[in-house]
């Protein structure tokens, strides 16, 4: 039986996993330099490299999902409808399906 503490328990656990996500995906971004200064100093990027390597991967798997999605979708297959002929037996009875 689901109880409203364990209704509260579940969204606040689902919260808690999102936040932790976008917090480990930033500290991923942000480890993109190196920390010690021995390290000659990469290229700089571009406000459009950054939006390519940060939202090209996003924009990426929405087409793969939507092509994925008209590829397999199809039309239910919708069987004809019973005929009125009833099985019969070799003994004249109805069949009993």
């Amino acid at each position: 039986m689901t109880t409203a503490s364990t209704t509260t328990r579940r969204v606040f656990t689902g919260a808690v996993m999102f936040l932790f996500t976008i917090v480990m995906g930033a500290s991923a971004a942000v480890a993109d330099t190196p920390v010690s200064e021995d390290w000659p100093a990469g290229d700089s990027r571009s406000m459009l490299d950054t939006l390519l390597l940060f939202g090209g991967g996003t924009v990426a798997l929405i087409v793969l999902v939507t092509l994925f999605g008209l590829l397999t979708a199809r039309n239910n297959y919708v069987p004809p409808p019973p005929s009125q002929e009833l099985a019969t037996i070799p003994d004249g009875d109805v069949a009993v399906h």
